[in-house]
């Protein structure tokens, strides 16, 4: 998805599923324009340029193959190599398969579907199918993802759970400096200066997550000046200098209230 607006048109006249849509593209900071009929979705993409286009094949008295067509028809007049990505819903997928299937960068969801299934379908559009089934990993509730000290330098998106960051302070507990849900990034700090983990990160109910290898970011990261990567690291440090001293505050305020308990005896 490489235009430069950042609006989505979604087509559905299924209140709950599409809630679940617009919540999941919210979420990835998308701006969502919803339609419930066909005329309106036509009027609304005829005036606004569109990201990506989110259709319901099941709605009735409208034909979404046609729009389609006429979609792919505009855009060869006008030369535009990127056709508009378009995910189609559906209950049945065999209806999909035998209208659809041939049209060009035009994927399916089943439905009902969940927050998490459209996550995933929409990192498809990106290339990222092979990614997806090779990276996601499954994180049950209170296991650790991340441990402080440890030489692992993967990055992590968390597609649905959420995490709990703690860092060990002086007296050696566990001190929570955070926390991270869906659509959010952990274990950036290694992930940029290569250097051992500055705290833990556990999973604070059963959680899923899409593990971003190192080595494709320092692909990228070569192509780049070096003042970008002497960037990346500064950041880096200071986020590390940061999370000590918040470790080390609550060390001191827990301190402080045992001694008030103490001097109320």
């Amino acid at each position: 998805m490489t235009n430069e607006n950042n609006s989505i048109l979604v087509l559905s006249d299924e209140p709950e599923q599409r809630q679940i849509i617009v919540d999941v593209l919210e979420e990835q900071k998308y701006r969502v324009i919803t339609s419930i009929n066909g005329n309106e979705a036509r009027l609304k993409f005829s005036n606004e340029r569109f990201k990506m286009l989110i259709l319901d094949i099941d709605l009735s008295g409208f034909s979404c193959r046609d729009f389609i067509i006429s979609i792919r028809r505009k855009e060869e007049s006008k030369n535009i190599k990127d056709h508009i990505p378009i995910l189609l819903l559906g209950t049945q997928a065999s209806l999909y398969e035998r209208d659809y299937s041939e049209l060009d960068n035009v994927k399916f969801q089943q439905k009902s579907f969940t927050a998490r299934d459209i996550k995933k379908k929409l990192l498809t559009f990106t290339n990222q199918a092979d990614v997806i089934s090779k990276n996601t990993r499954r994180i049950e509730a209170n296991e650790y993802l991340i441990t402080e000290g440890g030489t692992s330098n993967e990055m992590y998106w968390v597609l649905e759970g959420s995490f709990v960051i703690t860092k060990l302070n002086v007296d050696n507990q566990n001190v929570i400096i955070g926390e991270v849900g869906p659509g959010e990034l952990v274990g950036e700090m290694s992930f940029l200066d290569e250097l051992p983990r500055s705290a833990s990160v556990r999973a604070k109910e059963d959680s899923e997550v899409l593990v971003i290898p190192h080595k494709k970011f320092i692909d990228v990261l070569d192509g780049q000046p070096r003042w970008f990567r002497s960037l990346m690291k500064t950041l880096s440090q200071r986020l590390r200098a940061a999370n000590t001293m918040i470790a080390r505050k609550q060390v001191n305020m827990d301190h402080e209230t045992k001694n008030d308990d103490k001097s109320g005896d």
